[in-house]
């Protein structure tokens, strides 16, 4: 295992993946959040709405994921998943999400850090995700906190 985390990986970036919104997955992430506002789940509510259209909770940002980018970054780091936590996530959001969209995202390795805690070393990875739409206007940033045990 490594005792240390390569900083040569900051500014590394990932292929960019597209995710097109779907009204159901908007629907079934706010009930599997438990969050039942009318502007999640109502078509009524939404199309009455200044946005048009239901609109998808901040926190629905979490799906937008590209296929095997984990795995690759694992790989990188020449460590296994057994050794990486969830550190943090967070979402800036620039306007609202609505089913029926697509968006380009763009991520990268933006910082890596160690402490050393109780349990001993470990390294901390910080990605960012811009998120943009078709005219190529940020909506989202998503910043993804990894933290790997060395």
């Amino acid at each position: 295992m490594p005792t240390q985390i390569d900083k040569g990986m900051i500014g590394k970036e990932f292929p960019p993946f597209v995710v097109t919104v779907e009204r159901g997955k908007v629907k079934e992430f706010a009930r599997a959040i438990g969050d039942l506002n009318a502007f999640y789940l109502d078509d009524r509510v939404g199309q009455a709405s200044e946005w048009g259209d239901i609109i998808a909770p901040p926190t629905f940002l979490t799906t937008f994921r590209a296929e095997g980018e984990t795995g690759a970054l694992l790989q990188d780091l020449g460590t296994d998943l057994s050794r990486v936590l969830h550190g943090e996530q967070e979402f800036e959001l620039y306007r609202p999400i609505r089913p029926g969209e697509t968006f380009v995202c763009r991520s990268k390795v933006v910082d890596i850090y160690e402490k050393t805690g109780r349990s001993g070393p470990m390294g901390f990875l910080v990605r960012e995700t811009a998120v943009t739409d078709r005219a190529n206007e940020i909506v989202a940033t998503i910043r993804h906190i990894t933290v790997i045990r060395l």
